[in-house]
């Protein structure tokens, strides 16, 4: 909010800071707010077009920042969900650091289906105790 006001994007600033006191900020960061409305509400033009649109729901790629718009290719980390562009696809995440971007981890699942009906038995006396 504050970048944009001093880079005279007085329509973007306006925007955010109403997104802004939706969250329903401090006292302090609230008085700022109202001012910074007044100022921009007065010539709400943006003097450097940026690559947003405020209507839209965006994801940011984890790696290079850049906004992701709903409906564009996106894949995620299996482990944390961070997503990324796809060119980013088999890189280690820069999150979680964990998994590989963009493969398919299911993890550890058990099902009773995996063991045959006596050994079931012998694990749960196992937990049991």
């Amino acid at each position: 909010m504050n970048l944009t006001f001093k880079l005279k994007n007085y329509k973007s600033a306006l925007s955010f800071a109403r997104r802004l006191l939706e969250l329903g900020p401090l006292a302090d960061m609230t008085q700022q707010i109202r001012k910074l409305l007044q100022v921009c509400g007065e010539n709400p033009v943006d003097e450097h077009t940026m690559e947003y649109n405020d209507h839209a729901p965006i994801l940011i790629c984890a790696k290079s920042y850049e906004l992701i718009y709903k409906g564009n290719p996106e894949i995620k980390c299996p482990f944390c969900g961070a997503s990324y562009m796809p060119q980013f696809s088999g890189i280690l995440c820069t999150v979680c650091t964990v998994a590989e971007v963009g493969n398919d981890a299911k993890g550890l699942r058990i099902s009773p289906f995996q063991f045959p009906k006596s050994n079931i038995l012998f694990h749960l006396q196992l937990v049991r105790n």
